[in-house]
């Protein structure tokens, strides 16, 4: 058995560094996740028959 492998162009290199700059940017900022966490403690949803829910807020 012989493992084939062909070399990374040019441009593999280039869009591999652009996926790692596009994540940071993609970070929530602190408060936007203490509002999202806020959020998911008072939101409920409840089923009451099949592919029925009743949502909650609990605040």
């Amino acid at each position: 058995m012989q493992k084939m492998t062909t070399p990374l162009n040019k441009t593999d290199l280039e869009t591999k560094k652009q996926l790692s700059l596009n994540s940071c940017k993609m970070q929530p900022s602190n408060d936007t996740i203490q509002l999202i966490l806020r959020f998911a403690a008072s939101y409920r949803a409840q089923p009451i028959a099949k592919n029925q829910f009743v949502e909650m807020f609990l605040n």
